[in-house]
């Protein structure tokens, strides 16, 4: 399986001959799937650059497309007290894909839920795609929490533009150069201590 970050919270799979593009933004990209996680928010659906004639997933269930399984599960959108929420509906994102589970929480602005976890966790996250650039997602010190709470073998941050070296350095890495993509084998995910693989978009 190869895996590339596009910027912002697009993420590019390929697994054999198809493609999986989750949360287009300004790429452009044939595609054989396209999943969207906030599909309410134009920043994140952007499906002019897509070529080809992809399958579309925008709302929570149970999917199965080739190599590519989804479970995806419904969250609002938490608002200070007092704030009416917009009533849109995003989703979480688990993936099987060659043997290997990839969780994406898109634009998720909160902690997970007990019920949400559960539901998550009934199989083993293999691949973090975690969102710390703060605005509509989580912040450097949520997704630290989210992956302590998680703990996946292998964790890819997303949606930063800043912030990379000090995430880094919490998750134990000391030498910050970003790679083009990750290339992943279910044989070759770490057993013990959790891997960090810092993507360039």
């Amino acid at each position: 399986m190869q895996l590339s970050w596009h910027g912002q919270y697009t993420v590019k799979v390929i697994s054999k001959d198809t493609t999986l593009v989750l949360d287009p933004t300004a790429l452009r990209a044939k595609a054989d799937v396209v999943a969207l996680s906030n599909p309410s928010d134009s920043e994140m659906s952007q499906l002019s650059g897509i070529q080809g004639d992809p399958l579309l997933i925008d709302t929570p269930g149970e999917y199965s497309f080739r190599e590519f399984t989804l479970h995806s599960i419904g969250w609002h959108a938490d608002l200070p007290a007092g704030e009416v929420g917009d009533g849109k509906e995003r989703n979480l994102q688990r993936w099987m894909v060659e043997d290997m589970v990839i969780l994406h929480v898109g634009a998720l602005n909160r902690d997970l839920q007990e019920q949400e976890l559960r539901e998550l966790e009934r199989v083993d996250i293999d691949v973090f795609l975690v969102p710390i650039g703060g605005g509509s997602g989580l912040n450097v010190k949520q997704a630290l929490h989210m992956i302590s709470v998680i703990e996946p073998r292998i964790v890819i941050p997303i949606n930063y533009t800043e912030g990379i070296k000090a995430f880094a350095e919490e998750m134990g890495v000391s030498n910050v150069t970003p790679e083009k993509k990750a290339i992943l084998k279910a044989s070759k995910l770490p057993s013990e201590d959790m891997q960090t693989i810092i993507l360039a978009p």
